[in-house]
């Protein structure tokens, strides 16, 4: 269909695919983001490709797309889903390198060129940039723990996670190995395919965590958001992703990589699954939930992947592939609700550094304490007696997880929404009261805003503290609450601690 072209670098470096359907205020957004990249506008283009927008919403986004001297707008037949226009994309990208973005998020000012600076010093085929996502503190934080000319030098973490396309790839890698994002209509988790298929063809990721590069913004819903609201469909789309990474990842150069992001697929969709949340939905779905899970682990739950996981999920795990959904279900109502709630509890700084001590008790029952029993300085899980038989003690002891169990403060910028975590020293207890067996963590994090975001300086503006708590396998990350804590230091910057109006621990920096 027709393309619109409002001028252009003939040769540049990047091109930046924009898949669009009746865009909103959310496209000016992402447009205005791209404006002020330091990157000169010679060097990259924008491409925007609409899926077959009805014609007022067609004739806005070409108007917008008018406007932008490095911007082209191609229109096609709608597809019902981005992956379609993200293809026409790659076919029509003049860049050497494609970032795909959504069409209602936003790149940092300095995104490309850093992102380009970085490909061309390694010769990455792939360049992931820290992200930012609105509703999550959390997010990629796993991930985006330092700067990797080689990200696959990591033994734990796939380069390529977070699995999303927000990414800069090689074009000619894309178009030689045919690598394209599966079409149709509702084609769940498309970027997983993609990003799977790009593991299996590319040489090197390189990873940048120092600055910030892409905000995924949540502020309404999308079409992730839908993901769940059909079991049948969102099991059958999982089925297809697992099958996916188990059969293109086959060879024995493979392996490690299939081994990670099997793994990740367990860990973060297939056991938490069959959690605490299956019991709120209805017995129907209950059912179609145990049966999808009990077949994945049973085909692709090899021991090598399953053993990587925290014992809370080998639990369920080992249920679905003895065939007893009935205590899987069981197992949920225990884990229900477990929640690690940190508070503030002193803060001095000192030649401008904040030293920061911290408490967190874990709970679970909605407020009640967890399910445990110590015996001769061991841990393990108060079970029924049918559970505690069949899953043995090996899975229901919880040394294991108690010994990885952590809290660790971050902070997080309200100009950018990025979280940097910072250095924590956590001492973990469980109390010996037999009637009160809560578990406890007491940390304390050192601050130096000369160094926060990995060796670079923090941003003068406004901070929020926030702690991520693991427990069991299961990572709670929230605002660090404050309890009458405080204090200013004046130097090179001025530093600023507070309660904020939510109760909760802030940082200004000036």
């Amino acid at each position: 269909m027709a393309e619109q072209t409002s001028g252009g670098a003939a040769s540049p470096s990047v091109t930046v695919v924009v898949p669009t359907y009746r865009s909103g205020a959310g496209l000016e957004r992402l447009l205005a983001s791209l404006r002020a990249q330091t990157l000169p506008s010679e060097r990259f283009e924008v491409l925007i490709v609409d899926d077959g927008s009805p014609e007022a919403d067609a004739a806005w986004i070409s108007e917008l797309v008018a406007r932008e001297p490095n911007a082209r707008f191609h229109r096609i037949e709608h597809s019902g889903w981005p992956s379609r226009p993200r293809n026409v994309g790659i076919e029509l990208a003049a860049g050497e390198f494609i970032l795909f973005a959504d069409h209602d998020d936003e790149l940092y000012p300095t995104s490309l060129a850093s992102a380009l600076e970085t490909l061309e010093r390694t010769g990455a085929d792939v360049f992931a940039g820290k992200e930012a996502r609105t509703d999550q503190a959390k997010w990629g934080l796993d991930v985006f723990d330092g700067n990797y000319d080689d990200a696959g030098v990591r033994e734990d973490v796939h380069p390529l996670v977070p699995t999303n396309p927000h990414k800069l790839y090689r074009a000619s890698v894309l178009r030689e190995h045919a690598i394209r994002f599966p079409e149709g209509d509702r084609q769940l988790w498309e970027d997983v395919h993609f990003n799977v298929d790009v593991a299996r063809r590319t040489s090197r990721v390189a990873i940048r965590s120092d600055e910030p590069f892409y905000h995924w913004v949540r502020d309404g819903r999308t079409t992730s958001t839908s993901f769940g609201e059909n079991a049948e469909e969102w099991w059958t789309a999982l089925g297809s992703v697992v099958e996916h990474i188990a059969t293109a990842l086959d060879r024995p150069e493979d392996r490690r990589q299939r081994r990670l992001l099997l793994a990740l697929q367990f860990r973060d969709r297939v056991l938490p699954a069959v959690g605490p949340a299956m019991l709120r939905r209805s017995a129907e779905d209950r059912a179609l939930t145990l049966s999808h899970a009990a077949r994945l682990v049973t085909e692709f739950g090899d021991p090598d992947i399953l053993g990587t996981l925290p014992n809370h999920l080998a639990a369920r795990a080992h249920l679905l592939r003895i065939g007893r959904p009935d205590l899987v279900e069981s197992l949920a109502a225990f884990d229900d609700g477990i929640v690690g709630i940190g508070f503030a509890r002193s803060v001095a700084i000192e030649d401008s550094i904040i030293t920061l001590r911290t408490s967190t008790t874990w709970m679970a029952h909605r407020g009640g304490f967890l399910d445990l029993v110590v015996d001769d300085g061991r841990v393990r899980r108060a079970l029924t007696p049918e559970l505690e038989r069949v899953l043995g003690p090996e899975l229901i002891s919880l040394d294991g997880d108690l010994a990885a169990a952590s809290s660790q403060v971050g902070l997080r910028s309200r100009d950018t929404a990025m979280t940097w975590l910072v250095p924590t020293e956590t001492v973990v207890k469980v109390s010996d009261d037999p009637g009160y067996p809560d578990v406890t963590a007491t940390s304390v994090a050192r601050i130096d805003p000369a160094t926060l975001r990995h060796g670079q300086p923090m941003a003068d503006g406004y901070w929020d503290f926030n702690v991520r708590n693991v427990l069991f396998g299961v990572v709670n990350h929230r605002a660090l609450r404050a309890v009458r804590v405080g204090g200013r230091a004046q130097g090179a910057r001025d530093l600023r601690v507070y309660q904020n109006r939510h109760g909760n621990l802030s940082l200004q920096v000036r």
